[in-house]
């Protein structure tokens, strides 16, 4: 086969569309992708009408070789993706025994059997490998042409992912159309907006300006700035060397190369310290708990949460003064602190952190997204406001990643001192 020239991505599913269900493969194949240096070229969100999944079929094997298709392999009505690609292409369908045999054997393993509509799954476009889908009743489809790859993928999450990574990128590599690409860096800040870190990094980035490209990517809690030599600029070395001197200009707003999630840098940090960590929540009613649960192996450190919405619980269960709360008020830095205190103690942890406040869109004596947050730890006990803006599912969200960024940039400023203290024992 000549030289890939172009990489895309097709999504089938009116759910994108209409505000159902947002578009994660994107990001998904993104990253991986551009990590096997096969970056995407073209992305695009089609419905489940058989016309425009048509006009959109013909568009992609038009302008590109390595194609991309997910979603539409069920076995509902508007499921049509195998078809119209079959027609796009002008080839039949062939009924897959072996296809069959696996959606029987999957329906069996779970006391069912298939109904005759999970027959329509078995229809293979002719010369296709039907790919294994253990987690899923649609096989995949790999489909080699003389110039081009097309690749038929399921949209859920849980069977897509497996398929492409067991399936699919070992295809790939056979072909020696991978390559794992370390030339470009990617930095993950927290805690600083776009334009301040953008700021902070205009008089390293300037100097390097013929050299490399520049993307930068804001989301929520996040701003991720990646670096790319362009043709005939840096070479690795030169490129991670001006990602040390990025780092440098972002002191503890840096949180890490590549994408590190904020919980699992925690966790890691304490874990290398033998220390242990215990949260109390009380407006965000147990989402700061469920991300440190999110990371695998968690219990090694995390001890376990307390979600004290009413002030009798965050008496009865945290020892939080009586007279504290009508003095200062559940929402205070006073209550922040005790709460942190309290769970600490509770669960014999030697850290702490909770959350209190405002979510909105009632308030109280303070205005809608305020938010206490309170620190405990070996060394001392500390407190924080700030006010966050938006609605209250994101004030909650903000508030939770408010949180683990405050205790992460403790942690830094005193880890040296945690080291001395561990080596003790």
């Amino acid at each position: 086969m000549k030289a890939l020239r172009r990489v895309e991505l097709v999504a089938i599913g009116d759910e994108l569309l209409n505000g159902i269900r947002t578009n994660s493969h994107l990001v998904y194949f993104g990253e991986i992708l551009t990590r096997k240096g096969l970056p995407l070229d073209q992305a695009s969100e089609i419905p489940d009408r058989p016309e425009a999944l048509a006009k959109a079929l013909q568009q992609a094997f038009s302008r590109s070789e390595l194609i991309f298709l997910t979603g539409g392999l069920g076995p509902t009505q508007d499921d049509n993706t195998v078809a119209c690609v079959a027609s796009a292409l002008r080839l039949p369908t062939e009924h897959s025994q072996h296809v069959e045999e696996s959606i029987t054997a999957f329906f069996a393993e779970r006391g069912k059997k298939p109904t005759p509509n999970n027959l329509k799954q078995c229809q293979i476009i002719q010369g296709a490998e039907a790919l294994d889908n253990p987690n899923g009743t649609a096989p995949g489809q790999w489909l080699q042409l003389d110039q081009q790859v097309i690749v038929l993928l399921p949209g859920p999450p849980q069977e897509l992912y497996p398929m492409f990574e067991n399936e699919v990128l070992p295809r790939l590599e056979k072909l020696g159309w991978i390559h794992e690409t370390e030339s470009a860096v990617q930095i993950r800040t927290v805690g600083i907006g776009e334009s301040k870190v953008a700021d902070l990094l205009d008089p390293v980035l300037k100097m390097a300006a013929d050299n490399i490209q520049v993307a930068y990517c804001a989301h929520l809690g996040y701003v991720d700035i990646r670096l790319s030599p362009i043709p005939g600029g840096w070479d690795s070395t030169k490129v991670r060397t001006l990602g040390e001197a990025c780092r440098e200009r972002l002191g503890l707003g840096f949180l890490g190369y590549g994408t590190p999630d904020l919980a699992c840098v925690i966790l890691k940090q304490l874990r290398g310290l033998n220390k242990s960590l215990a949260v109390a929540e009380s407006c965000t009613g147990g989402l700061l708990a469920s991300r440190f649960t999110d990371v695998p192996g968690a219990s090694k450190v995390f001890k376990g949460g307390v979600v004290c919405y009413l002030n009798e619980i965050k008496e009865h269960l945290l020892n939080v003064p009586g007279c504290l709360l009508e003095q200062h008020g559940a929402v205070s830095a006073e209550c922040a602190v005790a709460m942190a205190t309290g769970v600490a103690e509770l669960m014999e942890s030697d850290y702490a952190l909770s959350i209190t406040g405002y979510a909105g869109p009632e308030a109280g004596d303070e205005p809608a997204g305020t938010i206490y947050l309170g620190y405990h730890s070996p060394v001392g006990v500390w407190s924080c406001k700030v006010n966050l803006p938006g609605n209250r599912t994101a004030v909650k969200e903000r508030a939770v990643l408010t949180a683990l960024d405050f205790i992460r940039r403790k942690l830094d400023k005193y880890k040296v001192y945690d080291l001395l203290e561990s080596l003790k024992c």
